[in-house]
């Protein structure tokens, strides 16, 4: 029994093993609900799962104020928040970290590059009628900075003179499991773990703040649906076929 108890312990204390991403099957995406940000306000910043996974919190950003709701999965309704959820803060610092939750020596590769690009000046010019044609003999300098993440190896986020934001473009699964969701540049879903093993799910593109629940059995997403409009998906996840 001693033993028993013990190896509880280092077990919750650890977390899960390593998840093998090529050894799980995800069902196809279902939506949860639309989000109108004309009503909710701002732009999407945060998504979070609640501890036992019932919930999911969303927070938008207008300006400098914040706005949070919780989605409750019974109803599906969306429900104003007085607050950011100090559960939502603890999940979103972990799903955001650079290092692997549960397996600290695993961790993101950030790199900043800056490159001189040379657009052509134009010629002419629409006042007096004139064609707007490149100049080659005056061209402008022009910089680009780029933010690059990686793991290991693999792309999981890119930002090109914008504001980079952690968890933005990635989540991290369990704790121990040394395994994230992300989104590539056309916004495809992909489970990818430290053995470089990937599990793309099919038909989605356009996805964004990926988060995988903390005990693994579902991922959720939000995907543009219009102008101002998005909607809330979630798909199961199970581990072995």
């Amino acid at each position: 029994m001693r033993l028993l108890l013990v190896l509880l312990a280092i077990t919750q204390a650890v977390g899960y093993p390593p998840f093998d991403v090529s050894d799980m099957s995800v069902a196809a995406p279902r939506q949860l609900c639309e989000l109108d940000l004309t009503a909710l306000k701002g732009d999407l910043k945060r998504l979070a799962w609640s501890p036992n996974s019932d919930a999911i919190y969303l927070q938008t950003v207008d300006g400098v104020v914040a706005h949070d709701y919780i989605v409750s999965l019974a109803d599906l309704d969306v429900a104003v928040a007085f607050g950011e959820p100090e559960w939502a803060q603890t999940y979103w610092a972990r799903k955001s970290s650079l290092a692997a939750p549960g397996v600290p020596e695993l961790a993101l590769e950030l790199t900043e590059s800056s490159r001189r690009t040379r657009p052509m000046p134009f010629t002419g010019g629409f006042a007096n009628g004139g064609a707007q044609t490149p100049d080659p003999k005056n061209p402008i300098d022009a910089y680009e900075a780029e933010v690059m993440l990686r793991f290991v190896g693999v792309e999981v986020g890119n930002w090109i003179n914008g504001a980079p934001m952690a968890g933005e473009t990635f989540g991290w699964g369990p704790a121990g499991s040394a395994a994230l969701v992300f989104v590539d540049r056309q916004g495809h879903l992909i489970f990818l773990d430290r053995d470089r093993h990937k599990r793309t799910v099919a038909g989605v593109s356009g996805a964004w703040l990926p988060a995988w629940s903390p005990n693994g059995s579902r991922v959720a997403f939000v995907q543009k649906a219009g102008r101002r409009r998005y909607r809330l998906m979630a798909a199961e996840v199970t581990r072995g076929r």
